[in-house]
């Protein structure tokens, strides 16, 4: 543990230092859809945090909105230096920067430094019901201090009226020091108290008066308020820390619910003893995973280094607890209606599982064991299903979607967990049997049910409305995904001594792949029309999941060749295409198999410098001056990756959206499995984007793992092509490991030393390496 600039708190020595934008959410574990409409916990400028129970700019779906439904956070002001700080407009006023300095799932925290006294306000869940924020401030002026922290609840601002909601009333109880809030006639209760004993407290529903007591030097209490109505209602307590020259004064402020007022009292008596454990296991949590977790290091854009922050901290919410009928961790693909589906699943823990490798394995065991059934229907934790096409069929997505199988070969390639392996075939059989029984035509041609089962929502490709049959287009890119499907089963079969599988499997193979090919028409790759036998061309529009062929390594070299211009097409034209991360991986996928690097690098460039920044910003997000409740927040992953600043991203807090590092990892460093998935070998390629091939100029990518091999990898610029690749390594003690080029020359070749290694190489840029380490002779 480290302490935070200017504060002494402890702080997780892994976590990458940094200025990140004080917005964003922590995460509610606890929140499902249907049996437990907990709320998401979202941060309120300028100082606050709480409670989203109704939907909201950026909210995808209705998923936060239960039948009592509200806002209810709680919001810090600060008196320092003789300067209030309540608003945004006060900091701007008063020059005071504000930033966050610490920004996981488990903790938000909001820094600034006002007439030398540095605060640091860290917002956590301390338990479902228990929202907390430790205040701490140091004081590094030369006089004593004393500081005070205006905590209010607002609680109300229903969406939709329910039998009971009235109205809102608090009231203050002296006893326990704290106010307790309700929605009458029926509704939840808060209870908003601290560690500390409060200066003052006071209520009201007017935000002028609330305005006006704040900024009083003397405010008299006020022990209740009501209002009918939504309002919302403004509970405040003032609590005060003096604080000497070089001195530091903490405390913890709580608002927590109940279903009654017994429970939220309940619930703010054990936050008061309890919390601060609660932080202290988070933490750690939190140390955990940077310490394993992929960093940009070195002269990277500053906002590519906090976006990283951005996108792997939206994967790690989007994991949920068992629940329902997931007994495995699951991927909930976005927090605020969340539910299960393959193709996100699969591309979410693609990129997590650089950084937590065995839950990403877990959460797709889970995902495949889990399902209701063998094609994985898109389903929630109660078992319901929720994508049924027009004829009454539960969809799950097609291999082809988000690509899961491309997924777990590489997750297995760079782990080789053969016990995984061996419980998860099971489920893949009956996945693929089941694609091969319930979506094949009397001639054996692969379709989707719907359009939502490709995943392509709407496509022209389908000839019905959203939903509706598509039975007779036969699909090019299921083809090819389940071609490759089968190349991998043949392959696991043989591992794990399924031997009377295999060679169904490989014969099965090569009939998709020669299928496959056969689909190729005047140089790009079509759909067909089951009912004429006939391509299905379209001369106005090119749809990249043709690509598919390529990305799965069933193309022959000649379509490869063929097919390889539209790279550049599609780079140049990306409106629809690579905006979105579905897409962008059977993009960039493909680009590998057609030799095509630097396109991959570079349209990976353009997504980092479009998004990273927005994700990154100061301020909120296409703010509506009509509606408080009308921004989007920045310092999470958005559902898309829009070209236009002007365009808003879909639902926030989105898995895929996060999944940028993935290509940062597998486009522009090139690390990544080789072609034999049981192989001690992995490849790296970096290929910096043009922008970047600055001379001398250093970018770094550290904690990358495979298999036993710990690996931080530094390219330095030396020209225009040419790099200098530092790569220090850890790991297989006693083997010999070895470097070598497209060519098969050895670049490098020395045993890992037990303090590990380093190795010097210069190389072109985009050249492809083989890492590779062999056991010693006699093993």
């Amino acid at each position: 543990m480290s302490e935070s600039p200017g504060i002494g708190l402890p702080l997780p020595l892994s976590f990458p230092p940094g200025e990140y934008t004080p917005f964003g959410y922590i995460d509610n574990p606890h929140h499902t859809l249907v049996t437990n409409r907990s709320g998401v916990l979202r941060s309120v400028p300028p100082l606050g945090l709480g409670w989203w129970r109704r939907r909201f700019k950026g909210a995808y779906g209705p998923g936060p909105r239960d039948h009592v439904n509200y806002i209810s956070w709680l919001e810090l002001g600060v008196t320092c230096a003789g300067v209030r700080l309540l608003t945004t407009e006060d900091f701007a006023a008063a020059g005071v920067t504000l930033v966050s300095r610490y920004h996981t799932k488990h903790v938000l925290s909001y820094d600034f430094t006002c007439g030398g006294v540095a605060v640091c306000l860290r917002y956590f869940l301390a338990g479902e019901h228990a929202l907390a924020c430790q205040a701490e401030v140091c004081n590094e002026s030369d006089l004593g201090q004393v500081v005070a922290l205006h905590a209010t609840h607002r609680y109300g601002n229903w969406e939709t009226p329910w039998w009971g909601s009235d109205g809102i009333g608090a009231r203050y109880r002296p006893e326990l020091d704290a106010t307790v809030s309700a929605i009458w006639a029926y509704g939840d209760y808060f209870a908003l108290g601290a560690t500390n004993p409060s200066r003052a407290h006071h209520g009201t529903a007017d935000p002028s008066a609330w305005q006006r007591w704040l900024r009083s030097d003397n405010p008299a209490s006020v022990d209740g308020a009501s209002v009918r109505g939504p309002g919302p209602l403004l509970v405040t307590h003032t609590y005060e820390l003096v604080v000497p020259s070089g001195g530091r004064a903490t405390t913890l402020i709580l608002l927590c619910r109940g279903r009654n007022e017994e429970a939220a009292v309940a619930e703010l008596a054990a936050a008061r003893t309890g919390a601060s454990a609660a932080l202290e296991r988070q933490l750690d949590a939190d140390e955990a995973f940077w310490s394993t977790c992929p960093q940009l290091t070195g002269d990277w854009p500053d906002t590519w280094k906090r976006g990283w922050v951005y996108d792997f901290e939206t994967l790690r919410m989007n994991v949920r607890p068992p629940v329902g009928i997931f007994r495995h961790p699951w991927d909930a693909m976005q927090i605020h209606s969340p539910r299960v589906v393959l193709g996100e699943a699969a591309v979410d823990m693609f990129a997590l599982g650089h950084a937590l490798p065995e839950l990403a394995r877990e959460v797709l065991l889970g995902t495949f064991a889990d399902a209701p059934a063998p094609n994985v229907p898109c389903c929630r934790e109660d078992g319901s299903v929720n994508m049924i096409a027009a004829d009454g069929s539960a969809c799950g997505t097609a291999p082809c979607w988000c690509f899961p199988f491309i997924v777990l070969r590489a997750l297995y390639a760079a782990s080789g967990d053969d016990d995984w392996l061996a419980q998860l075939y099971p489920y893949l059989k009956a996945y693929l049997d089941w694609w091969l029984a319930q979506r094949t035509d009397e001639h054996g041609w692969f379709h989707c049910k719907c359009d939502w089962e490709s995943g392509q929502d709407g496509s022209k490709r389908f000839p019905e409305a959203e939903g509706g049959l598509a039975e007779s287009v036969r699909t090019v890119d299921v083809e090819a995904s389940m071609a490759q499907a089968l190349q991998l089963m043949a392959a696991l079969a043989e591992r794990l001594g399924a031997r009377e599988d295999a060679p169904r499997w490989a014969e099965l193979a090569a009939q998709k792949t020669a299928a496959t090919r056969t689909m190729f028409v005047d140089g790009w790759f079509r759909d067909f029309d089951g009912r004429t036998g006939r391509p299905i061309i379209r001369p106005e529009y090119l749809d990249i999941m043709m690509l598919t062929p390529l990305t799965c390594g069933v193309a022959t070299p000649e379509q490869i060749a063929a097919v390889r211009p539209k790279f550049e097409y599609f780079r140049a034209h990306p409106r629809g295409w690579l905006e979105w991360p579905s897409f962008f991986l059977a993009y960039t996928e493909a680009a590998w198999t057609a030799g095509l690097r630097s396109i991959a690098a570079e349209a990976t460039a353009d997504v980092a410098n479009r998004i990273y920044p927005r994700l990154d910003a100061r301020t909120p997000l296409f703010s509506d001056p009509r509606d408080p409740l009308g921004y989007r927040v920045p310092g999470v992953a958005n559902e898309f990756w829009p070209l236009s600043d002007d365009q808003e991203p879909g639902g926030e807090a989105y898995g895929w959206g996060a999944t940028l590092p993935l290509h940062v990892i597998r486009s522009i460093f090139g690390f990544r499995e080789t072609a034999d998935p049981f192989a001690d070998a992995c490849h790296l390629s970096p290929a910096l984007p043009a922008a970047l091939r600055v001379p001398e100029r250093r970018y770094g990518l550290r904690n990358l793992r495979y298999r036993a091999l710990e690996l931080d990898v530094t390219a330095e610029v030396l020209g225009p092509t040419r790099l200098r690749l530092t790569l220090e390594y850890a790991g297989p003690v006693g083997r010999t490991l070895v470097v070598r080029d497209a060519d098969g020359r050895v670049l490098h070749s020395a045993e890992c030393p037990e303090a590990g290694g380093t190795a010097e190489l210069e190389v072109d840029d985009a050249a492809v390496l083989t890492l590779s380490w062999a056991p010693p002779p006699d093993e």
